[in-house]
């Protein structure tokens, strides 16, 4: 299953890629050790988009101390060892507090879910070998499920969609150093 086939038609979009030299097997390694606890733009602005929740005396979210595709806010639906992954479920980022608890879906429930008041979000890794490299992209997709959840979430992304597009770069940029770092296989 690709995005496309997830969330086909979203409201909101991003997109950003890099080419990094090494196998797809050492940027697939790398992609899933990252933490964005480790990068320090990712944790700042991380740490500025939770500051409401933590002044109220909550943790740091999970996603900012562990790594990345484990405790992210998207569950991992579909993964393809060294070629792709893709992640999606149910969000109300707009609340301060990360809103209600979403149930978790597979992505059959995801692309039928209409309840009102959501976004589903959809957000994917593609690895593609280039030459000597590979290509590491990422997708992020949304789509409310009702008019007002469209039009808090389009407040959220007017706010936030810079930082959001930083933080992909970042994560892509970290992949990318730690793969290119990591001691290259030969392959038969």
């Amino acid at each position: 299953m690709t995005i496309d086939e997830l969330l086909p038609d979203p409201h909101f979009r991003e997109r950003h890629e890099r080419r990094i030299t090494a196998s797809p097997a050492a940027v697939w390694a790398a992609l899933h050790e990252l933490r964005l606890g480790d990068l320090a733009l990712s944790r700042a602005l991380m740490d500025l988009r939770t500051l409401p929740a933590r002044l109220l005396g909550r943790p740091r979210p999970p996603m900012v101390t562990g790594r990345f595709l484990d405790t992210g806010p998207l569950p991992v639906l579909v993964a393809d060892p060294d070629r792709a992954l893709l992640a999606g479920g149910l969000l109300q980022p707009w609340k301060s507090n990360g809103g209600a608890r979403p149930p978790r879906l597979d992505a059959a429930g995801l692309r039928a879910f209409t309840e009102p008041g959501w976004i589903k979000c959809a957000m994917d890794f593609v690895l593609v070998p280039d030459g000597d490299g590979t290509l590491l992209t990422t997708e992020t997709r949304v789509r409310a499920t009702d008019a007002r959840s469209r039009a808090l979430f389009s407040l959220y992304w007017l706010a936030i969609r810079i930082g959001s597009g930083l933080i992909r770069r970042d994560l892509l940029r970290a992949a990318g150093q730690r793969a290119e770092a990591a001691p290259q296989r030969a392959t038969v």
